[in-house]
């Protein structure tokens, strides 16, 4: 049933679906008791629609970081970016060296986002799969902004109320290139 909580289209579908049916329902027996219904539907169907916005599932969580580290590398914010970033995450310090060295003008992520989430690790972990793409200038060199297009494994733990990355993984997306490997220990 989170699918009613992940998007308001299963809410508002089945609510378009059940008007539908009342309305010819109405026009065939004219029955004023099937418009209280038809209002019940509709508010039904608005309460639904509020309920998905306030309710933000485990998936929504992982989004948003991911969301607002891309927000972030926009701005060239180095400290918002290690903000999102565990301070247990042996990465940290590459990515404020690298962000030392560049300017990013875009950073995006793909529709093929993929969560998938461990609620059997202590703390609760994701990993989110996707294809990313930056715009990025090096500040020590006059080379025109170069698109970057890499496929990422983002893995990310729950620390207090939202998900911080931890680890990740990059790689060409037409599979040339060996990946960056991963820090984490244990891999």
């Amino acid at each position: 049933m989170t699918w009613f909580v992940e998007s308001p289209w299963p809410s508002v579908m089945l609510g378009i679906g059940l008007e539908a049916i009342l309305a010819i329902f109405l026009v065939r027996s004219g029955r004023a008791v099937v418009i209280a219904a038809m209002v019940g539907v509709l508010a039904l169907t608005a309460g639904l629609v509020v309920l998905e916005r306030i309710i933000v599932t485990q998936t929504e969580q992982v989004e948003n970081t991911l969301d607002e580290i891309a927000g972030a590398l926009e701005s060239n914010d180095a400290n918002a970016v290690l903000a999102l970033f565990s301070s247990h995450s042996l990465r940290r310090a590459e990515v404020q060296s690298a962000m030392s060295r560049v300017r990013i003008g875009e950073a995006k992520i793909g529709g093929d986002l993929e969560i998938r989430l461990n609620q059997l690790t202590s703390p609760p972990s994701a990993n989110a799969y996707f294809t990313g793409r930056v715009q990025v200038k090096r500040t020590r060199e006059t080379i025109p902004y170069e698109h970057v297009v890499r496929k990422f494994k983002v893995t990310l733990r729950q620390e207090g109320n939202r998900y911080r990355v931890f680890d990740y993984e990059d790689a060409d997306p037409r599979g040339t290139g060996s990946p960056t490997r991963s820090t984490a220990p244990g891999r």
